[in-house]
């Protein structure tokens, strides 16, 4: 017997089972083999669905209204596509972005954007003087502004320039100047470095333009370009270096109490008092005593017949004298103010209930974390330096709701991942039981073809000692094949490899 003999063997038998199997294993063999079918049909969509496509982008910098249109007119053609998180750039697949763009720009699109040099491209006879004046001024802008989209952050700007006419008088000339809106990205925000660098990339691009005659607002218009008055900009500076320090010591003392006393569990408020009065003190000391030294003399001598010769002399001695020029510093801290407020409770784990609990701190406790934040700050008595400290219960209500959360879902996960098993150990079960029951039913039609006399009528004139009960299902099957590995070991080889094979 060879291996065609033995698939058809296969066949004849599964036929002959099918025609006198009970109605109840054909239903359930139909419903195991629908099944099957359902979930490779089901298996094949998702993964078509799932499907990645490659993306190139359709459009860039694009406005929040034409991007919306645009996106409409792909949704009506059924192409898929994506949006950036700025919203500004289309993507579409790689392999439609050609032919989307074509038709695309037959419809006029897209209708925004940025035009610099490249309006010059085209010669007009007709030309005036005028119109060359103004495409000059629309190509600077155009490229300013894309020289400024590059910055990080930006998502659109628009810059407009103002150059005044000459005038014959060089005191009544006006100063070219220019104004930059930004709009910024989500989340996005400009360092004053940056906007300073702005401002001096567009004065060093347009001729005759004073960084000062720059302004920068963004899309709120809130102004982000200094001040031009002098006052105002040195009080702006202060208030900002006052900020800097108050945020620094702040952050030296809440840092330290958090690693001590754990994350919200303290707040830290401090006011800095700078003096920015500069003083030029010019100081002169005398010391009479300190030198002997004699820068000049002068000797008189007088002769008289009663009192005979009388000398007199006059010295002049070196002055020791010290010139002091102090300049004060600019900025020195006059007085610190710490207002220090501590949670007056704690948590406190008991291993007993393994529950959280809360106590009292003790005052001794409290002291010892207001000495610890006076000796971040530089506390100094002597300077009339401040310190308040309040100790009063804190709110624990959203700790405690965020702790209870977590336990919940600390116990939905362990019962989902105990249900997942139980259910992946079910189905396993299921399955060997379905599988032994498909394994018997194929047993029994081997067996009917077999020998289907002993199972249907007998001979009457048989007895019923000269009876030979059949083999059972399993003692068929198995001396089936050990027969046919016998008779033919090649075509069983083949046949198992096959077998492996479609595994």
């Amino acid at each position: 017997m060879n291996l065609t003999e033995s698939l058809k063997g296969s066949s004849a038998r599964a036929t002959g089972w099918w025609d006198k199997a009970p109605q109840g294993q054909r239903f359930a063999l139909i419903g195991g083999a629908a099944a099957v079918v359902v979930a490779v049909v089901i298996t094949l969509v998702l993964a078509g669905s799932s499907k990645e496509w490659e993306p190139a982008i359709l459009y860039a910098d694009l406005e929040y209204k034409e991007a919306a249109e645009i996106t409409r007119r792909l949704s009506a053609l059924s192409i898929p596509y994506r949006l950036t998180e700025d919203a500004g750039s289309i993507l579409v697949p790689r392999d439609q972005v050609r032919d989307l763009r074509l038709q695309m720009a037959g419809e006029g699109f897209p209708k925004s954007g940025r035009i610099g040099y490249e309006i010059f491209d085209k010669n007009q006879l007709s030309m005036t003087d005028f119109l060359q004046k103004v495409n000059l001024r629309r190509a600077l802008q155009g490229e300013l502004e894309k020289t400024v989209m590059g910055i990080q952050g930006i998502r659109n700007v628009r810059i407009h320039l103002v150059s005044p006419e000459p005038s014959l008088f060089v005191e009544e000339q006006k100063p070219v100047t220019a104004s930059v809106t930004v709009t910024l990205a989500p989340g996005a925000r400009l360092e004053p470095r940056q906007i300073e660098a702005i401002a001096n990339l567009v004065s060093a691009s347009v001729e005759g333009l004073a960084v000062d005659n720059v302004v920068i607002v963004d899309a709120q218009g809130v102004l982000l370009s200094e001040e031009k008055d002098p006052l105002a900009k040195v009080a702006n500076k202060q208030f900002q270096l006052q900020q800097q320090v108050e945020r620094a010591l702040e952050k030296k003392v809440q840092t330290m109490l958090d690693e001590v006393i754990g994350a919200g569990h303290s707040k830290v408020r401090l006011n800095v008092t700078l003096n920015f009065e500069q003083k030029n003190v010019q100081q002169e000391l005398v010391d009479p005593g300190a030198s002997q030294v004699i820068i000049s003399e002068e000797t008189t001598e007088k002769t008289s017949a009663d009192q005979g010769s009388e000398e007199t002399a006059v010295r002049n001695y070196e002055v020791n004298r010290t010139i002091q020029n102090i300049i004060g510093s600019v900025g020195t801290v006059d007085r610190l103010s710490l207002a220090l407020t501590i949670d007056k409770t704690r948590m406190v784990f008991n291993e007993a209930t393994k529950e959280y609990t809360e106590e009292q701190r003790s005052q001794e406790e409290i002291d010892q974390l207001a000495a610890l934040a006076k000796e971040a700050i530089g506390f100094a008595v002597s300077r009339g330096d401040q310190i308040a400290v309040f100790a009063m219960p804190f709110d624990k209500t959203q700790e405690m709701k965020s702790r209870h959360e977590q336990e919940v879902e600390e116990k939905k996960q362990f019962w989902t991942h105990i249900a997942i098993n139980v259910a992946k150990v079910l189905g396993i079960l299921a399955a060997l039981i379905a599988l032994r029951f498909i394994i018997q039913a194929i047993g029994r039609g081997v067996g009917v073809e077999q020998k289907p006399e002993e199972l249907g009528e007998l001979d009457t004139v048989v007895q019923e000692e000269e009876f030979e009960r059949p083999e059972t299902p399993h003692d068929i099957v198995r001396n089936r094949l050990q027969q046919m590995v016998r008779e033919h070991p090649e075509d069983s080889a083949k046949l198992i490899r096959t077998m492996l094979a479609e595994a």
